[in-house]
């Protein structure tokens, strides 16, 4: 029973192991299985098998309870947060080779049995007698244990380690009588077992209380970084929304002003009627303008997938771009490759289009004709828009999909957000790269679809 109960703890801390700042855990696992197999190594020299059965399980016996005691050390060690200092290595490999040379005949024990029967338990024991070298090897192990156990001693205060303290006292204090006892000097039964279970209860119950304390702590931070996200994206729309106000108090003031300018002009007499209205018009489309962006920005849509051809969308969307800025259609150059009928938002994908048309037709230095080419990409429809202007600096490119950028001295800045807006609404994509012999060239990508989104249909 307290093998199988030191396999479930070190199964237990080799799992617990991997949470952060716990690999000493690893080292209490290897502690916890070597203890494991020590006893069960035991089993042996309380039941009628062969002698040569008997000699071979005491050796292993002995070979896991050395491992088990230098084991001690590197988990010490890695507790009290650093590395084993020289001396210590030298012990433990110490140890270690004593723990091998146990499973060889005649170094460490003999290889003979010999039966103690403890009458008031009922119990026979055949032991095999350790050698002289094997009783210095018994007393190093045990040194070097009781040596550890004096330092968690003087370390009690700290909470971390007096689980561990407990628990190898009790190893300590099992191993000597036990040794004792396989000498001849005690006829008494074999009490490691029960130094086990208490490793395993003690160092269970605080790596239970290590755990449910990990994880209030993370419960808390949790709360607190829900918290600080919380006022962290109050304190954005804050921010989003000055500058919102900002924009649109400097975009409006503009337009504003002339208005006023021309409602005045046209109290006087003989003023420029036709003239001042033809300004009142311009200005009124310009404030409409830069509503419909706000608009169509703050308060975007969820997409209605239909079934469309995209080609005749892009026709459109060109036309209404020329039409809304008074230039003709022979400014846009549109090449259509064919592409099949695709699960889309016409609607999105037509204003995303005519924004890149109009960006087109307005960018600075512009020259020949804005060129729109539709194709079929890597299982998305890619429409791209080119121009022959003065270009966008490189490290502008990511910049111009931001609200509220713009190279325009007369533009809001949300024509090139809408249109990032739009594609991640079908799941897609706009990007920005230089045009050969100069200009822009902005490539919408929209993924085509076999049917259209279960929500949808």
């Amino acid at each position: 029973m307290a093998g199988t109960i030191g396999l479930l703890a070190a199964l237990l801390a080799l799992g617990m192991s991997s949470a952060p700042g716990r690999v000493e855990l690893r080292w209490f696992a290897a502690i916890a299985a070597c203890a494991a197999l020590f006893n069960l190594s035991n089993v042996c020299v309380t039941l009628r098998v062969p002698e040569a059965t008997v000699l071979f399980s005491s050796r292993c016996c002995l070979f896991f309870g050395g491992l088990h005691a230098t084991a001690w050390f590197k988990f010490y060690a890695l507790q009290a947060g650093r590395l084993l200092t020289r001396g210590e290595r030298v012990f433990v490999a110490g140890g270690v080779v004593l723990a091998f040379l146990s499973l060889v005949p005649d170094v460490v024990l003999a290889s003979f049995l010999y039966e103690r029967t403890i009458p008031w338990l009922g119990v026979t024991y055949a032991d095999a007698p350790p050698t002289t070298f094997g009783v210095l090897a018994f007393a190093y192990h045990l040194l070097g244990l009781v040596l550890l156990l004096a330092r968690y001693l003087l370390g009690w205060r700290n909470v971390e380690m007096r689980a561990p303290c407990i628990a190898l006292a009790a190893v300590v204090g099992g191993v000597t009588h036990d040794g004792l006892v396989s000498s001849g000097y005690l006829q008494h039964p074999y009490v490691l077992d029960i130094g086990v279970l208490i490793l395993v209860l003690s160092v269970g119950g605080w790596l239970t209380r290590s755990f449910v304390a990990n994880a209030q702590a993370l419960e808390r931070s949790s709360l607190e970084l829900a918290n600080a996200h919380a006022e962290l994206v109050k304190k954005e729309r804050l921010a989003a929304l000055g500058e919102l106000a900002a924009v649109v108090a400097h975009e409006v003031r503009n337009p504003l002003a002339v208005v006023f300018n021309a409602l005045a002009a046209l109290r006087k007499p003989h003023a420029r009627q036709e003239e001042l209205l033809g300004i009142l018009q311009e200005e009124a489309e310009r404030l409409r303008d830069i509503v419909s962006d706000l608009l169509d920005f703050a308060r975007p849509r969820p997409p209605v997938f239909a079934l469309a051809a995209l080609d005749e969308t892009v026709r459109n969307a060109v036309a209404a771009a020329c039409e809304a800025l008074a230039i003709p259609d022979a400014a846009v150059t549109v090449s259509l490759a064919p592409t099949p009928p695709i699960w889309c938002d016409e609607r999105l994908v037509r204003q995303a289009v005519v924004n890149l048309v109009t960006n087109a037709l307005q960018a600075p230095g512009r020259k020949g004709a804005v060129r729109v080419d539709v194709s079929m990409g890597d299982a998305a429809v890619v429409v791209a828009v080119e121009d022959d202007g003065d270009g966008i600096p490189a490290e502008e490119h990511e910049r111009v999909f931001t609200p509220f950028y713009s190279t325009r001295p007369s533009g809001t800045g949300l024509g090139l957000a809408v249109v990032r807006t739009s594609a991640e609404a079908h799941a897609g994509s706009v990007s920005l790269h230089e045009t050969a012999g100069g200009g822009a060239t902005f490539t919408l990508r929209i993924p085509v679809r076999i049917s259209a989104p279960a929500n949808e249909k």
